[in-house]
């Protein structure tokens, strides 16, 4: 299930350039306790390890990034939130609705609307747009120290990382089966890939697509840009309502249908 909040700032101010985490904890905040508690704590869903499937974005709207100042907020403001969990997305909404405001990191909000987003019509192909960056890395051994290495969308190790990743969601799910694992394909975070299942495809790399964004004082490399997705329709959907990447919880990896590929659709009508 996908949302979009709208919010009304209370006061035109400023917001840290990395208000990502505030932005997760106004989500965690608002949802019932006994909801957000194992959510949080890795208990809502249970796998090889934790997950917590459910993606935010960035805010949009009356926004203006100013690198080294930080977040103009200059209007009415929105953010998506999508989970497969029919139970968390109305959850929030509910508890969002109820409070009526928020604050998010140094400035206050009221809660204007919240709109369900509807899914459109999946085949077996679907181009995304990245709302949030896309992020994915293994953890190498390197002069004896554990190191982060994150991917690009040009690296081969970026496709296979994505869908992996996503394929151990729909395991969890139970929208995959257990047999179908690959052991001949692991990934850095206990994942493997089913062979043929899904393939994911950049449209077009700009190095203006990379992202580095920083949670809790560290620094994450993502992408954003357009994607093809080829695949089940289940496992498409699971994408739109799940986040593609690693990190979705801290609100990487949000993705939308892409209104392009829909735009060209129309005008070949």
């Amino acid at each position: 299930m996908r949302l979009e909040v709208r919010l009304e700032p209370e006061a035109l101010g400023t917001l840290p350039l990395h208000y990502r985490e505030a932005l997760q904890a106004v989500i965690y905040r608002h949802l019932p306790k006994e909801l957000g508690q194992p959510l949080h704590d890795g208990d809502y869903w249970r796998g090889e390890r934790p997950l917590k499937l459910f993606v935010f974005s960035q805010l949009h709207g009356g926004v203006r990034y100013r690198p080294g100042h930080g977040v103009e907020v200059t209007g009415p403001v929105w953010f998506r939130f999508a989970s497969p969990d029919r139970a968390l997305a109305l959850g929030l909404a509910a508890g969002l609705l109820h409070f009526g405001r928020v604050r998010i990191a140094t400035l206050d909000f009221a809660v204007r609307e919240i709109a369900t987003l509807g899914m459109p019509e999946l085949g077996r192909s679907l181009v995304v747009q990245a709302l949030s960056p896309i992020t994915v890395y293994r953890t190498i051994e390197m002069d004896g120290k554990r190191r982060t290495q994150y991917y690009n969308p040009l690296n081969e190790e970026f496709a296979e990382l994505v869908v992996a990743n996503l394929e151990r969601k729909a395991r969890v799910l139970g929208l995959l089966p257990e047999s179908s694992l690959d052991p001949a394909a692991p990934t850095a975070d206990g994942a493997t890939s089913v062979s043929g299942v899904l393939r994911l495809r950049p449209l077009g790399v700009h190095p203006r697509a990379k992202r580095l964004e920083r949670y809790k004082g560290t620094w994450i490399e993502g992408w954003v840009g357009r994607f093809l997705l080829e695949g089940p329709p289940e496992l498409l959907r699971l994408a739109l309502e799940a986040g593609l990447g690693a990190k979705n919880s801290q609100g990487f990896g949000y993705v939308v249908e892409s209104d392009r590929e829909r735009r060209r659709e129309v005008g070949a009508e």
